[in-house]
């Protein structure tokens, strides 16, 4: 069983004490987000955990936690999500020093294999336009390259709710472009990351990204675990997911609209808090 921690929250940066005290039971109640009534135990016990995959946009206030997985030998990879876009887009996100400093400590730790940058999602917008997108991309790429060998892109993707949460920013109009043009966009960014030896992957993307030379790839990726702890892992679609995402089978151990980073384009959380 894979964990994931996770689509719904930022577990590592807000609620460590979480998962800590499920391994110190051995399990964790994950509450059904359809069904709030009914609630499921997950094993957390090495015997029934294969791998943990974690997403996070700030590890350091996890990071004796996830020493002590290392101790134990559970085998886990980290994607970090660092945009940098404006504080009127993503208001509680680390700044880039904290974010260096997290890539920097967490590849000397655990190899640089097993940190993946999420650039995700990316938004067009005033704040946020295709210029501000490829010199942000490049500032990003061109300091953290050293730490990590591959970086996850995907679009926007425009929930109605999600655009509700929008609509009380003050003065943010969201920007659409023609196909041809996102593809030229999306192949330049592939450039950019190609000249840091960056492998380009997208997340539940379709023809697309395939158009601008940027391959389909899964963020719970079965073949990178493999690889990595030397698992016999065969792929099995995570049929919870969307249509597109080819991530491997996992049980995720969030819950949402918990998370405190509250980026205004997140589909985990349905209100804009203050």
């Amino acid at each position: 069983m894979i964990i994931s921690a996770s689509r719904r929250c930022d577990i590592l940066a807000y609620n460590p004490d979480f998962l800590e005290s499920g391994l110190k039971k051995g399990f964790v109640e994950v509450q059904n987000p359809f069904n709030p009534k009914q609630i499921r135990k997950v094993s957390l016990l090495k015997t029934d955990v294969t791998a943990f995959v974690f997403w996070t946009r700030n590890a350091l206030p996890s990071l004796s936690l996830l020493k002590d997985l290392e101790k134990k030998k559970y085998p886990f990879y980290l994607m970090i999500t660092f945009t940098n876009y404006p504080k009127i887009l993503e208001k509680n996100s680390p700044f880039f020093d904290v974010a260096l400093k997290n890539f920097v400590k967490l590849s000397e730790i655990f190899s640089k294999e097993r940190i993946i940058l999420r650039y995700d999602p990316i938004l067009f917008s005033n704040f946020t336009d295709k210029n501000f997108h490829l010199k942000n991309f490049r500032f990003l790429v061109e300091n953290l390259h050293p730490y990590t060998n591959r970086v996850i892109l995907s679009l926007f993707d425009p929930y109605k709710f999600v655009l509700k949460k929008m609509a009380q920013i003050e003065n943010l109009k969201l920007q659409n472009f023609r196909e041809e043009e996102i593809i030229e966009f999306l192949s330049t960014i592939k450039s950019i990351a190609q000249n840091f030896s960056i492998e380009t992957q997208s997340c539940c993307e379709g023809e697309i990204f395939e158009k601008a030379g940027i391959k389909r790839g899964a963020c719970i990726d079965a073949t990178l675990l493999n690889k990595l702890f030397y698992l016999n892992l065969h792929y099995e679609k995570d049929k919870n997911q969307r249509k597109e995402c080819l991530c491997q089978k996992s049980v995720d151990i969030g819950k949402y609209n918990t998370c405190l980073s509250n980026c205004v384009y997140c589909y985990a959380n349905k209100k804009l808090s203050c």
